[in-house]
């Protein structure tokens, strides 16, 4: 078969073009850092890196929420133990002036002390964060106790995602650990009727408050517990949710970004494979121009 001149034009031709088109991608990979540009540079890799952003965002989500749910539930919490102190000092009241030692004048004016206590306790309950009434249930939008005690909120416990598809609670149920719901006591009206049996100078209501104020605080302590438990779980989820969202990061590199020390010398050797190409044809040429000569 003999070799025309066009033959080896095309032939050199297209090595050469072969080898601008490798020394082009090797240049766009160490340029742009990316071995995937477009889904067809790899499909099963693009593949992959979607799947696996949708994963780190998800995660990034999640940390998200529990960070703000921390939040409020460290609010709730500190709350919750402001509330103790309330209780305890009102025993501490019923015990000393349960005794026969303090006059009807005495118990009397303690009784504006009691009724501070009640306004402090309506007060904590009605905390709120960020625009967020912590004790209201799902109404968290208004607060949740009325001046004179009342419940105004609803029983639903608010709840965060920490793990894909993994919720805890993250809002404490003020109507159980304070109203009694489920059959605890109301520690506002045992306040309240503490206060009363003062002013009446009520010696057996005064005593028997404490026995009320006792169950409230273990109501109070309980609350206390749960959201201590909650806080741990949160914590624990947040430093998951961080490393998993570094170990898809790093798995999203891998699959689509290119090694810069490889991809240089990839890229050293396309440019090498271009000027020899380009030596090359250079030299087909002329051989064929001596042919003619």
């Amino acid at each position: 078969m003999r070799v025309t001149d066009k033959m080896v034009y095309q032939t050199a031709n297209e090595r050469t073009m072969q080898a601008r088109v490798r020394l082009e991608k090797s240049v766009a990979d160490v340029s742009s850092g990316r071995r995937i540009r477009h889904p067809a540079d790899d499909p099963a890799g693009a593949a992959f890196v979607s799947t696996a952003k949708l994963l780190e965002n998800r995660l990034a989500a999640i940390g998200q929420g529990v960070e703000r749910a921390s939040g409020e539930l460290t609010v709730a919490e500190s709350a919750m133990r402001e509330m103790g102190n309330v209780v305890v000092r009102g025993r501490e009241l019923a015990m000393q002036l349960g005794t026969d030692i303090y006059t009807a004048d005495d118990r009397r004016a303690s009784a504006a002390e009691a009724d501070s206590l009640f306004r402090n306790m309506v007060g904590l309950l009605n905390t709120e964060m960020g625009g967020r009434f912590v004790f209201g249930g799902f109404q968290d939008d208004a607060a949740p106790f009325d001046p004179a005690g009342n419940y105004l909120g609803d029983a639903g416990v608010r709840q965060v995602e920490i793990a894909p598809g993994v919720l805890e609670n993250a809002s404490l149920r003020a109507d159980v650990a304070v109203k009694g719901v489920g059959g605890g006591v109301d520690v506002l009206q045992s306040l309240q009727n503490f206060a009363e049996a003062l002013r009446n100078n009520d010696t057996d209501g005064i005593r028997a408050a404490l026995e009320n104020f006792d169950r409230g605080l273990n109501q109070l302590n309980q609350a206390s517990i749960a959201a201590g438990s909650s806080l741990t779980i949160f914590e624990s989820a947040a430093q998951v949710a961080d490393l998993g969202q570094l170990r898809t990061q790093v798995q999203i590199a891998g699959v689509a970004e290119v090694d810069l020390f490889e991809a240089s010398g990839r890229l050293a050797l396309a440019n090498q494979a271009l000027e020899a190409s380009i030596a090359a044809s250079a030299q087909s040429f002329r051989m064929s121009l001596l042919d003619r000569l």
